[in-house]
């Protein structure tokens, strides 16, 4: 079995590629790639809270806050006040935030395409049902503590 540290490594490495080519393909957006990561969560998820996008992207709320500033300024995203609770609001985009939501999907998908194109040897399907079994357990983690 490798060792688990490697996995720190290879996850580490093709995050960092991954962020670093997508900022330069999506460049014109004007939009940085962990922008992006929380414009197309927000796109499947509309109507959460800051907090709740926080938590389920394991995300620091501070970091959240200026993210969502950012995309609330370049009207990407709008927040309306929950009806239960006048202290949170509702996070959801504009039709202009899908489009560029859009964008980001076609670049990532194209990248990943593109990756395993070039890795014979690794399998998309296997290699995403895996990821997600992992995510689903670091989810169910995070939901006890």
């Amino acid at each position: 079995m490798t060792q688990p540290i490697t996995f720190n490594k290879y996850i580490a490495s093709i995050y960092r590629q991954s962020k670093h080519d997508f900022n330069e393909q999506i460049a014109a957006l004007d939009l940085r790639a962990t922008t992006g990561d929380l414009l197309l969560f927000v796109a499947d998820h509309p109507g959460l809270t800051q907090r709740e996008i926080a938590h389920q992207m394991v995300l620091d709320p501070s970091l959240v806050a200026r993210d969502l500033r950012a995309l609330t300024t370049k009207q990407l995203v709008e927040r309306t006040p929950d009806p239960q609770d006048g202290r949170a609001q509702r996070i959801t985009l504009t039709p202009t935030g899908y489009q560029q939501a859009d964008q980001i999907r076609q670049v990532m998908g194209a990248w990943w395409q593109a990756l395993f194109a070039a890795t014979p040897q690794a399998n998309a399907q296997v290699t995403g049902q895996q990821l997600a079994a992992i995510y689903q357990t670091l989810q169910q983690r995070q939901e006890r503590n």
